[in-house]
């Protein structure tokens, strides 16, 4: 009698405990855009003109529409800069001949507290830990919009960079543009 009433309770608190993990875990995680999503970069920059030795940054927004050309909120949107990665060193820094540091710099832009980076002194972004490398995945706003910010070194010339934002269901958008050193 006892084990028939410690079965008979068991197997059902087994049974709701699996739908109650089950419906914890329901939904896309992490969030992607449904197929016939799109992604477009607003406003690409063009070609860009800094003096030598000089620092300048610009900040890039990429919309996401659903099939149907609504804005799309937190999905997974994907930069990838040209001379922006781990490994991508095109500049020496302290003159010894090694390539120590990069041209382009991805930069998270809500990396900065309770205040965007872009309103931040630029000294301040490694201490929020700011800076990040290519590719480099964040989420859009309820508007729809991605952004990054990208800080730009005038030690060398870059002609061209690419500037690539994709969805993780194949829309991608890209642009090409220079880094000009007169």
């Amino acid at each position: 009698m006892k084990r028939a009433l410690v079965e008979n309770t068991f197997f059902p608190f087994l049974v709701v405990f699996a739908i109650l993990l089950g419906l914890s875990c329901a939904g896309d995680n992490p969030p992607f855009a449904p197929f016939g999503s799109t992604v477009e970069i607003v406003d690409p920059p063009g070609d860009i003109f800094i003096p030598r030795e000089a620092i300048t940054t610009i900040r890039v927004q990429a919309i996401v529409r659903d099939p149907d050309e609504l804005p799309l909120n937190d999905v997974r949107v994907v930069w990838e800069l040209s001379f922006a990665g781990r490994n991508d060193r095109t500049i020496d820094t302290d003159g010894d001949g090694v390539a120590d540091a990069r041209s382009l710099q991805l930069v998270d832009p809500d990396a900065c507290g309770e205040l965007r980076c872009d309103l931040v002194d630029i000294s301040l972004w490694k201490e929020f830990g700011a800076f990040v490398d290519s590719p480099f995945t964040t989420l859009s706003d309820e508007r729809g919009i991605a952004d990054v910010i990208i800080l730009i070194n005038g030690e060398s010339v870059v002609d061209p960079a690419s500037l690539e934002v994709s969805l993780e269901n194949g829309a991608v958008d890209v642009i090409n543009f220079g880094v000009n050193v007169p």
